[in-house]
């Protein structure tokens, strides 16, 4: 991996599985660091608050090893499980949407002076580019139709565009 980042969205169509393998632990330090050293803010699931949620990664460690969780009407509670899976739960308490689609974002400030009122457009951000790590099937759906929705039609938004621009999905 290099630090060159691509501002495209590129969708690659699944082709046949010619080999399987496995990464271990230590693979997926390797990874992680390798996606941060190209420059990018790395989100992943971890276990906070009794729950799975979407929260910056630095390690493995921070992967949620060995817990599952028990869903039911009104009901999450996470469990240990009998091994170390990494990606042992269904779904967790949070969604990626809150990266791409944040709820809070400066259009514009003002600030009044002897000449009368300045109107300054706001700047981007300076947030490094994203990487989603470990995004379910379900999540991957979820963020296409966001795509059509904030990408799509004569009026694209330009803050979710430009989070979307950058992002590594793993």
């Amino acid at each position: 991996m290099t630090g060159d980042r691509r501002e495209d969205a590129a969708v690659i169509e699944p082709g046949p599985v010619l080999a399987r393998s496995t990464i271990d632990a230590a693979g997926i330090d390797a990874l992680l660091d390798a996606i941060r050293r190209a420059g990018y803010r790395v989100v992943g699931p971890t276990v906070r608050d009794r729950a799975v949620v979407v929260d910056d990664i630095e390690s493995v460690d921070d992967l949620p090893a060995g817990w599952g969780d028990e869903q039911d009407g009104g009901t999450y509670r996470l469990r240990r499980r009998d091994d170390r899976a990494l990606f042992g739960w269904a779904v967790g308490a949070h969604s990626w949407k809150p990266y791409l689609f944040p709820p809070r974002v400066t259009l514009w400030s003002a600030e009044r002076g002897p000449d009368g009122l300045r109107i300054d457009p706001a700047e981007p951000d300076g947030a490094p580019p994203l990487a989603f790590f470990g995004v379910r099937s379900c999540d991957l759906h979820a963020i296409a139709v966001q795509d059509r929705v904030f990408l799509g039609g004569d009026h694209p938004d330009p803050h979710y565009a430009r989070r979307r621009s950058g992002l590594l999905i793993v």
